[in-house]
């Protein structure tokens, strides 16, 4: 299975992406990402994102990626490609993007694991209809496992 990485993060949290791509491998993913930063989506960066299986974009802190990283997910949304987009609390972002976010809070990101949760049981029971929903499992799961480290506690969750 293929996933698209699309992401605008801090500094200080890019150590995320080398740990989420070593838990996507693990659970059989290859991974693509962009390389149009600062400028318009190429026809390489979306051929890739359709033809991906799923779709996972990452915004924090103060990136200076966020527009780009919404032109991707647009177009993963628009190609009907699965996927999840999480974003800092304290980042602004656009009214499209706000309806399909998943919010977190590095002083609780409980509540977002739990949102991930529940999104991940409920498409665990439309396996048999739904072929979208493996990629979602997968995806989520290994999500879930990365989002306490974004914690500011740095406590460790599970």
């Amino acid at each position: 299975m293929k996933v698209f990485l699309s992401y605008s993060l801090n500094n200080k949290d890019q150590f995320i992406l080398t740990l989420l791509a070593e838990e996507l491998t693990s659970r059989g993913f290859s991974i693509t990402q962009s390389s149009d930063f600062n400028t318009e989506l190429s026809s390489i960066t979306k051929n890739n994102i359709t033809k991906s299986n799923f779709f996972i974009g990452l915004i924090s802190g103060k990136g200076h990626e966020i527009k780009r990283v919404e032109k991707e997910w647009r177009l993963a949304n628009s190609a009907t490609i699965p996927g999840v987009l999480i974003v800092e609390d304290t980042v602004p972002i656009t009214m499209y993007l706000k309806s399909h976010c998943i919010f977190f809070n590095r002083n609780n990101p409980y509540q977002t694991i739990e949102e991930l949760n529940r999104k991940i049981e409920n498409m665990k029971s439309s396996i048999n209809n739904d072929s979208n929903a493996w990629p979602w499992i997968l995806g989520g799961a290994a999500l879930i496992s990365l989002i306490g480290l974004l914690n500011k506690d740095e406590k460790k969750i599970s």
